[in-house]
């Protein structure tokens, strides 16, 4: 059983599901077997982990406490600068790579609910672009099957919105349009399926609720545990539903809050796109620095 767990996808190429338990800072790795998933790994990373990706090169990509994090394919652990400023009462929280192989993560506050989390993409080469602000708690990110959509989730403004996306600039002056809001429990993670469907977490709800892009409900996937966090498709075909949980915010339970759960839901998901950067010697590491 997981405190937090967030964040679960396939990595095709290692045949694995990864995931992490957020507070407790582990980076956990497993092999899908029938109906259950055997963990055979394990990184922490002595800090919050709010989010792993993929890498192109084989390594994975983290949103670390305050900047981002790489795992080499040898094992080696890299840090990043702290990209949050002066704030000291924030943290990173859920992420995901764009089709182009940037990095968008969000924050959430530590203390009070503040109303100023932002959405921010860092490029492989450490640029750093802010796609949305005054968030109340930043979550789930992910992207239309063609990519010329990103949709994301505010916990606290019980909101799913969406914006036009491409590899281009992003045009902040556009506004984001709500998609879902007044959901029955908080949003939390989400992801799209290969049909172009939304599959949201619902935090309190013990759900993952299915929604077209237009907003229409079509399907409701129950579990045995209160806190759903996150859905992500695993399996060499993509077409076994994972979904973690948590006990945070729990006194006692009766349920399986904490477990990680798996459903045939007659759908099929996308693979995660891979960061383009290099996690052997990112570019805050020293020889990339010496060779500028």
């Amino acid at each position: 059983m997981f405190e937090l767990a967030e964040g679960v996808l396939f990595d095709e190429a290692a045949e694995l599901v990864r995931w992490v338990d957020i507070w407790k800072g582990d980076v956990l790795a497993g092999r899908l077997t029938g109906d259950r998933i055997e963990i055979i790994n394990s990184i922490n990373l002595g800090q919050t982990a709010g989010a792993v990706a993929l890498a192109s090169d084989g390594g994975l990509l983290l949103a670390a406490a305050r900047g981002l994090a790489t795992v080499s394919p040898t094992g080696e652990i890299s840090f990043g600068p702290d990209l949050l400023g002066e704030r000291r009462d924030v943290r990173f929280n859920d992420g995901t790579v764009d089709p182009q192989g940037r990095f968008v993560v969000g924050t959430l506050a530590l203390g009070e609910e503040t109303g100023t989390e932002v959405l921010l993409r860092v490029s492989a080469d450490g640029t750093v672009e802010t796609l949305r602000n005054g968030i109340r708690l930043s979550n789930g990110v992910a992207f239309a099957p063609d990519g010329g959509t990103i949709y994301h989730v505010d916990t606290l403004a019980n909101t799913v919105a969406a914006h036009a996306y491409s590899d281009g600039a992003f045009d902040e002056a556009e506004p984001w349009e709500i998609l879902l809001h007044d959901l029955p429990h908080h949003p939390d993670g989400l992801t799209v399926s290969a049909d172009g469907t939304l599959w949201i977490a619902q935090w309190g709800g013990g759900c993952v609720r299915r929604h077209a892009p237009t907003g229409e409900l079509l399907d409701i996937v129950t579990v045995d545990a209160v806190q759903v966090s996150c859905p992500g498709f695993v399996g060499p075909d993509l077409d076994v539903l994972a979904i973690t949980t948590a006990q945070e915010g729990l006194g006692t339970w009766s349920d399986q809050s904490g477990a990680l759960f798996l459903a045939d839901v007659g759908a099929v998901g996308l693979p995660p796109h891979a960061w383009v950067g290099d996690t052997t010697t990112p570019s805050w590491h020293p020889q990339k620095a010496a060779s500028a």
